[in-house]
């Protein structure tokens, strides 16, 4: 039997045995690397009106270069004349605000020099807004799709870092708009499937770049067929982020 007097001193010696142990010095620790914002994504305030080099995005406001908030807006807009032709008007005029709403108009500062054409934005905006049947305005939509490719080409980007910069986008919205592979916050759901249209529109441009196409088609495929329709389960985030991993690699190795 162990007395209490017998317990304290063992204690005090295994105590005393285990101090040599740990005057060693101290494993070695590699140093956490520091991170910043990617280029050009500086957070600024948002209590603000913004300026003309800066978009509002789901991963905060970030001051961008023109030919970059071009592809922010194209994202939208994919999105947007996506849900307009699967029936949800009101749905598409909130992603078509990128191109034609007032409020955003700084965002499309400097686009002009681009080639791009407000006024066939407007047009599928209004008509969004109005609730007019997709099948009515079907030359307009064309319209606009050509329209942005050609700003999307004039505004200089090289194709491989365009796309690196859509997935980075597209990554960003699904992350804020699924949880738990269902839809939260459904703007962010929809803006993602637009950047993984025009990237893999953009990858179809470009020569010996199939595994690429392949890749990309694979991430579109990941929403429904009629686009980025509300819907109760969507893919889960880690394979989303899978699927953007493998397009990314699939651009490396270009």
């Amino acid at each position: 039997m162990i007395f209490p007097k017998q317990a304290i001193a063992a204690s005090l010696l295994l105590g005393l045995a285990i101090l040599p142990a740990c005057d060693g010095p101290a494993p070695y620790a590699a140093p956490v690397p520091e991170t910043g914002l990617p280029d050009n994504s500086a957070k600024v305030e948002t209590d603000r009106a913004l300026a003309g080099n800066e978009v509002s995005t789901s991963a905060g406001v970030r001051i961008l270069s023109a030919e970059k908030r071009v592809a922010v807006m194209a994202g939208h807009v994919a999105a947007g004349i996506a849900l307009y032709r699967a029936g949800e008007p009101d749905l598409a005029a909130a992603q078509l605000d990128s191109a034609a709403s007032r409020e955003t108009a700084t965002e499309r500062n400097g686009f002009d020099r681009f080639g791009f054409d407000l006024e066939v934005f407007e047009t599928v905006h209004a008509a969004a807004t109005a609730g007019t049947p997709a099948e009515e305005i079907e030359e307009a939509l064309a319209a606009a799709e050509a329209n942005l490719a050609a700003t999307l080409e004039a505004a200089g980007m090289e194709k491989l870092d365009l796309i690196l910069f859509l997935l980075e986008l597209c990554g960003d919205e699904y992350g804020a708009g699924v949880m738990d592979a269902a839809i939260r916050r459904a703007p962010a759901y929809q803006a993602a499937y637009g950047y993984a249209v025009t990237a893999r529109n953009v990858a179809r441009q470009m020569e010996g770049a199939d595994d690429l196409v392949l890749e990309l088609e694979l991430l579109v495929r990941m929403w429904p067929s009629e686009g980025p329709v509300m819907t109760k389960a969507v893919a889960p985030e880690p394979a989303m982020g899978t699927q953007i991993a493998r397009a990314r690699l699939a651009a490396s190795l270009l």
